[in-house]
């Protein structure tokens, strides 16, 4: 229903050559150039802020001269203003999400009041697109949202929805249950030897595919994510399960027994918010997640939607 839209992103390298006739060639080095911030006066950013907030400075005395009850009415109604103009955005937005058909079933109006009702605050447009998609899905097929996941959105901030979205594209799911998961590592159970050297076990640091630790306790703070690690069951020799990650479908056979898996695992709430993210593909944790799995398991890669039960 979303289209996916990778970003361009570029890295401007410049490296440093040897001196002709030197000895000692000077060694390449790499810069990295990063954008000059843009500053302006603080009176530039006050009084643009003091006019959204309906509040008109005079020079003289600092406040307006107009009494307290007008300033109070222009206040309130450039706030409903804005408030209009958000949501009218939304709903014009979520036109172009529709799908070509939905279900004969109408949408609640007491989800919808409450909907509209949150929606009015929603001035980010980044954010207004998520509000959007979630309108589209409901509209198609209601009662795919809950009330919880739309106040909880409601309180999220724009980079927390950021974390939410790497979160998303370095997502699993597992053939035995359906719920989102980030895998990022594989032990086995260890031997008193394994646990004094700390051997046996193998780890993905998720910061280098742009997943922070501080992003996933975030997450986890507003609900999304579950409030720590997991580790599935152990393990046989023989075991399998299936793995669907970024339109790819894996079937891992496990070579040992007595295997563990780490992952980080979606809420519900988490889950019903997957389906409306931009995922951008994260090939490097892809290629680094089949690395690491493939140390203790077998793997084979299947046509997205096989059948692997034979």
């Amino acid at each position: 229903m979303t289209k996916v839209t990778p970003s361009k992103a570029t890295n401007e390298l410049a490296a440093v050559q040897p001196a002709t006739g030197s000895s000692k060639p000077r060694q390449a080095t790499q810069q990295k150039t990063r954008p000059a911030k843009r500053k302006q006066p603080f009176s530039m950013k006050y009084q643009r802020l003091a006019a959204y907030a309906g509040v008109q400075l005079s020079q003289q005395t600092g406040i307006d001269h107009l009494p307290l009850q007008q300033r109070l009415q222009r206040r309130l109604r450039m706030q409903q203003e804005r408030q209009q103009l958000n949501l009218e955005r939304i709903i014009a937005l979520s036109a172009d999400y529709a799908p070509e058909y939905v279900v004969d079933r109408e949408v609640d109006p007491d989800w919808f009041h409450h909907y509209c009702e949150l929606a009015l605050n929603i001035a980010n447009r980044n954010m207004q697109q998520i509000w959007a998609k979630i309108l589209a899905c409901e509209i198609a097929e209601p009662g795919q949202f809950s009330l919880k996941t739309l106040y909880m959105l409601k309180q999220m901030s724009h980079k927390e929805a950021l974390a939410l979205q790497q979160a998303a594209s370095l997502c699993s799911r597992n053939s035995a249950e359906g719920s989102g998961r980030i895998y990022f590592g594989v032990f086995q159970r260890p031997s008193l030897y394994q646990l004094l050297t700390g051997r046996g076990q193998a780890l993905l640091n998720l910061s280098q595919f742009k997943l922070s630790y501080p992003d996933i306790l975030s997450l986890m703070d507003t609900g999304l994510l579950h409030h720590a690690e997991i580790e599935s069951g152990e393990l046989a020799k023989g075991d399998s399960f299936q793995l669907t990650i970024q339109q790819q479908h894996m079937l891992c056979v496990a070579r040992k027994s007595g295997l563990v898996l780490q992952y980080y695992k979606f809420s519900p709430l988490g889950d019903e918010l997957l389906p409306l993210l931009s995922l951008q593909p994260q090939p490097h944790y892809l290629d680094a997640l089949q690395q690491l799995l493939s140390r203790y398991f077998t793997i084979t890669e299947c046509p997205l939607g096989a059948d692997t039960s034979s």
